[in-house]
């Protein structure tokens, strides 16, 4: 089946395919646990928050998910997982840690997103009715919650399928126009942190010839033709993407994901290809990117996901091949990367996303490749990044791929 979806691991396997106020306010009701503008307040801090969740990489078709001890170390939840749709991919929570959201990859031309309740006191997801809401083509896997909580996006085939998330359920309602034609195939995808605009990475489908033991996609120059980064704008009214980017620009060959800053001001993409960190300036006026000077610093074997940290000063990226995650440095003045990492750590092998808590003290790494979580601690004042005792937990046995902590 992952032959034929884009998903986060399809590049580095082979190089083959594999979200009006009175309205948000009646519905809300302004009962307890509803902003005045309708939204859900965030959920109150409890014992074991945050929490996280992992995607088990096909056959399992669950989340697993985990409360964190004080030092951030995980242990499962009662129950440790919850069923998911065929071959879920990414999971994301809602800013107010009461959703979450998995994309699954149903079949080779259909996929959908899972929508859970979360239960803020115990961490444990309960799927929502409806379990599942389609997408508008075979997923890329990944999906993008907007700051505010009103929208979800999910790369679709040539598409980016956009969605309104209820304030009173969470649930999710394909918005009008269902999908937004983007460039090449949309893969990793971020909201900016003022919700203005929306930023995605494309590469191209690369078929992989029966009987082939590799792809020339990665080389080619059709490739990198297609490597690129686009631009949307959000409508502050509706979260609906305007019809065509503001701006596609090139990247470094065989992009996977992006971060940006949380100021906004700039991103960093990662480009499993070219092994290599591309950085770029945000202008706050327009959205528009810029490379940055240097344009790239070197990765550590083929950065497959990155992460920056909240308060900014610096950028996790994971390393498929290298199975490590390093600190890069991030300048406060210019948001440059340092050129060499500043730290590093081995992780299980062959990594694919990365996590962050929200108070930047820990880092929770997934593996395509085995059964088991990495966990480390960073260090509050110079990032630094350890393993944590133990260094892994226990997750799907089949490998695992997305993970998502709350807020």
């Amino acid at each position: 089946m992952f032959g034929a979806a884009l998903g986060r691991s399809w590049l580095r396997r082979g190089w083959r395919i594999g979200r009006s106020a009175v309205l948000a306010v009646m519905a809300c009701g302004l009962a307890a646990g509803c902003t005045a503008a309708g939204a859900p307040a965030p959920a109150a801090s409890r014992a074991g928050a945050p929490f996280v969740y992992v995607t088990g990489k096909g056959g399992t078709n669950e989340v697993s998910q985990f409360a964190s001890l004080g030092s951030g170390v995980l242990r499962p939840v009662t129950p440790p997982s919850v069923a998911s749709g065929e071959f879920p991919y990414d999971i994301a929570v809602s800013p107010w840690g009461t959703s979450a959201y998995a994309v699954d990859d149903l079949s080779p031309t259909a996929g959908a997103v899972s929508q859970y309740a979360l239960n803020p006191s115990t961490g444990r997801l309960t799927p929502k009715s409806p379990r599942m809401v389609a997408t508008a083509g075979v997923p890329s896997g990944l999906i993008a919650i907007s700051p505010d909580g009103k929208n979800a996006y999910v790369p679709s085939g040539q598409a980016i399928s956009q969605y309104r998330i209820s304030p009173a359920t969470g649930k999710l309602t394909p918005m009008p126009p269902r999908k937004v034609v983007g460039a090449g195939f949309p893969i990793g995808i971020k909201v900016a942190p003022d919700g203005r605009y929306l930023y995605f990475v494309s590469f191209i489908q690369c078929e992989v010839q029966k009987g082939s033991t590799g792809s020339k996609c990665t080389t080619s120059a059709k490739a990198r033709k297609a490597s690129t980064v686009s631009v949307f704008g959000i409508s502050p009214a509706t979260g609906a993407l305007s019809a065509r980017p503001v701006q596609t620009i090139r990247t470094g060959l065989g992009p996977q994901m992006i971060s940006i800053a949380p100021d906004g001001t700039s991103a960093y993409v990662a480009a499993t290809g070219a092994n290599t960190i591309w950085q770029y300036s945000i202008n706050p006026a327009t959205g528009k990117l810029t490379p940055k000077s240097p344009a790239m610093v070197a990765g550590g074997g083929a950065p497959h996901d990155l992460a920056v940290a909240p308060d900014g000063k610096n950028l996790y990226v994971v390393n498929s091949s290298g199975a490590t995650i390093a600190q890069y440095a991030i300048s406060p003045a210019t948001g440059a990367l340092s050129a060499r990492p500043v730290s590093s750590a081995r992780t299980v092998p062959v990594p694919e996303a990365i996590a962050l808590s929200p108070n930047g003290k820990n880092a929770y790494v997934t593996s395509e490749g085995a059964g088991a979580l990495s966990q480390f601690a960073i260090s509050p004042v110079t990032g630094k990044i350890t393993p944590l005792s133990p260094a892994t937990v226990t997750a799907p046995s089949h490998g695992s791929l997305g993970v998502a902590v709350t807020p």
